[in-house]
């Protein structure tokens, strides 16, 4: 029995429809095409008159196709940090060299599958980069790049149509688009003029008249994807549909009003460790790079990558790992110079080969001194326990040194999941009073290891690993 009180949901009485239109007679578009002149003819072509209200939805691929966004990966070179991730993701190097110059951010890389944020705000594939649906010509392969402002050019369209026409319409650029937890693409909208792409309901009141309090309805994205279906994914040939019928408001939106902030996306969250390659696959993929290449790393890379080697567990958190990153010419020369003294010294003393030493030596300030970054990472025992009892002593010692390689490892891990080559040296063990003095560190700062950075300048030499039979007992009893 209902509560006395609670109102009666009225039936809705009166059908409502919309038409979608997939419009004949558009030809293969070329760099440079007159789309209004193309609309226009398709829409002649199919005996379509454009009224106000209408929306007209263009794929994608047309736009761009006008635009000239058509690329040749011949006229491409992709820089080592592309090649470096085009072997992670197994994808052309010049492919991704491309989608690194349209995206800001790596969000997910693995296998098969690079996901970006692309410069104009969308998380999506490959930067929408697509070499489906284009000509490639004779031994040319050719990449579509998205639309340079797909909203400035909803706008442009618009207007232009509005003075052929005298009718006042909205354009929706749209696109083909994966989805988080859900397989399958489906259309959404890469530009919009005319009309609201973002719907706020907040407010408005439900069937049982209770208010909406968190709804927003992604209207460009719902007529898009509708519009996908006319359009189809393959050899359909037919990339302009006309939307009739659908009630939206005409308010001046724009696609990007669908982009969620990053602050508030909560499966990409800025506070989270960087997730672009969070894989086991980076552990097999990891190689030693002791060969850089000039470009700058930045700041704030060196800052995540330093980051995460400080989520490495340790013996009651105390944390013993301490960072020196050396990053000037003068001292990192500096530094690689006094320990190939201290080398050559050594070596002398053990009674090597005058010409073997040189060469060692040479080598060991070439790796130190042309590493666009050297990070020493000391171990200090300030925080960690102390006894009388020297086995008691000498474990917890022991604790702080493992505490401080698996902060290594971290950073080794990090710098590969990003694309970046890295190497560690573990000479700093066999002259830490040097590099201490060399860099003025604290006295209780003891060098460990130090690892070079930088985006690699080769793929490291493969190695083997002895068969797991070999390194492992079970105990089952």
């Amino acid at each position: 029995m209902r509560s006395l009180g609670t109102p009666t949901p009225i039936a809705n009485e009166q059908s409502i429809s919309i038409r979608l239109t997939a419009l004949a007679g558009v030809p293969m578009v070329r760099r440079g095409d007159d789309l209004i002149s193309i609309i226009l003819s398709a829409l002649r072509c199919s005996g379509e008159q454009l009224r106000d209200g209408d929306i007209l939805v263009i794929a994608q691929k047309i736009v761009s196709k006008a635009e000239g966004r058509q690329v040749s990966l011949a006229t491409v070179t992709p820089s080592s940090r592309a090649e470096a991730l085009a072997r992670e993701v197994n994808k052309d190097p010049r492919l991704v060299e491309l989608i690194l110059a349209e995206s800001t951010e790596i969000v997910r890389a693995r296998r098969d599958v690079l996901v970006v944020a692309h410069r104009l705000g969308y998380v999506l594939a490959n930067a929408g980069i697509d070499q489906s649906n284009i000509e490639h010509g004779h031994a040319n392969e050719m990449a579509l790049l998205l639309p340079r402002d797909p909203d400035a050019t909803c706008a442009a369209l618009r207007n232009a149509l509005k003075i052929h026409s005298g009718t006042d319409v909205a354009v929706i650029i749209n696109d083909s688009h994966g989805r988080a937890f859900r397989n399958g693409v489906v259309g959404v909208a890469l530009g919009a003029s005319g009309l609201a792409a973002l719907t706020n309901l907040r407010g408005n009141p439900d069937l049982f008249f209770r208010s909406l309090r968190h709804t927003e309805v992604g209207t460009a994205d719902e007529i898009a994807s509708a519009a996908s279906l006319l359009m189809g994914q393959g050899a359909e040939g037919r990339p302009i549909v006309l939307a009739r019928g659908v009630a939206v408001s005409r308010s001046n939106g724009k696609a990007t009003d669908l982009v969620r902030a990053k602050e508030l996306d909560l499966f990409r969250a800025a506070a989270s460790p960087p997730p672009a390659a969070d894989h086991i696959s980076v552990l097999f993929g990891r190689r030693s790079i002791r060969r850089y290449s000039d470009a700058h790393v930045s700041d704030q890379m060196l800052g995540e990558l330093l980051r995460a080697a400080t989520y490495a567990p340790s013996a009651h958190n105390r944390q013993p790992w301490r960072f020196a990153v050396v990053k000037g010419k003068g001292a990192k020369l500096r530094l690689a110079e006094a320990m190939g003294d201290r080398l050559r010294s050594d070596r002398t003393g053990d009674g090597d080969p005058p010409g073997l030493i040189e060469a060692d030596v040479a080598r060991s300030i070439r790796r130190i001194a042309n590493a666009p970054i050297g990070v020493v990472v000391c171990m200090t025992m300030e925080d960690m326990d102390r006894y009388f009892d020297t086995a008691r002593d000498s474990a917890e010692r022991q604790m702080a040194t493992q505490g401080t390689a698996m902060a290594m490892q971290n950073l080794l891990l990090a710098a590969h999941a990003r694309g970046l080559g890295a190497s560690i040296m573990c000479a700093p063990l066999f002259c830490p009073d040097t590099v201490r003095a060399i860099l003025e560190l604290p006295l209780q700062w003891e060098p460990q290891g130090l690892i070079t950075l930088g985006w690699p300048g080769g793929a490291g030499k493969p190695f083997e690993r002895r068969a797991l039979a070999d390194v492992m007992r079970i105990i089952d009893d």
